[in-house]
């Protein structure tokens, strides 16, 4: 199935010295419910980081507090550099605000909120819409909905035909998202191929070559 390719700005960092950490901010828009949104980040040395949703609670990020019918409830998955699954979060569980880059982001119960001490190395990130949870250990193997594009609505969860909340059939969401990593070295959001398959065989070198390149610089 040819999955939507989400496209924003990426933040990109590369240096011949120690990058200082950083905190990106990303945000764009699903087209059918199961769109997935895929990133890198890089850390250089073992650090804590923040990764966090700010779309179901609040996607403008004006710290106003939470703003009910924003964007879809997100589903948040970490894989290390060899896509091995590292960590998956469905819910934060909490309502709070916080800042990135000097812009108060508001989060509700659902969006997705997570501290996780990792090690050096590379990472992938991944957003998917409840309840499109990954296959199995393994990113190029794909998600649950992969052949689902209207699966909220063919569950019977709202008459939209996407994006509706799974736990009421009055409960229109978006396609909005936005998602924040911080304390990371580097951070970009990534196309996703045509099919998981594919892009499952290219990416066991995508970092390797980022790698190379920096070590070159």
């Amino acid at each position: 199935m040819k999955k939507t390719v989400v496209l924003v700005s990426a933040l990109i960092c590369s240096s011949n010295t120690l990058a200082i950490p950083s905190d990106f901010d990303f945000s764009g828009q699903f087209f059918a419910d199961n769109d997935v949104a895929l990133f890198d980040f890089t850390l250089e040395s073992d650090q804590t980081v923040t990764l966090f949703t700010s779309s179901w609670g609040d996607d403008l990020g004006d710290g106003d507090g939470w703003v009910a019918g924003a964007g879809f409830d997100p589903i948040l998955t970490i894989w290390d550099g060899s896509g091995v699954l590292v960590d998956e979060q469905d819910n934060g569980d909490i309502e709070g605000t916080t800042a990135s880059n000097g812009v108060d982001y508001t989060y509700g119960v659902w969006d997705v909120f997570l501290d996780v001490a990792l090690p050096a190395g590379d990472y992938f990130a991944t957003l998917t819409q409840y309840d499109n949870f990954s296959i199995d250990t393994l990113l190029g193997n794909g998600f649950q909905r992969d052949d689902s594009p209207t699966f909220t609505f063919d569950d019977g969860f709202g008459s939209d035909p996407f994006f509706n909340g799974v736990w009421s059939a009055d409960d229109p969401r978006s396609g909005d998202w936005a998602f924040h990593i911080l304390n990371a070295d580097a951070a970009s959001q990534i196309p996703v191929g045509a099919t998981w398959a594919l892009f499952g065989i290219g990416l066991l070198g995508l970092f390797s070559t980022r790698r190379d390149v920096r070590e070159n610089i």
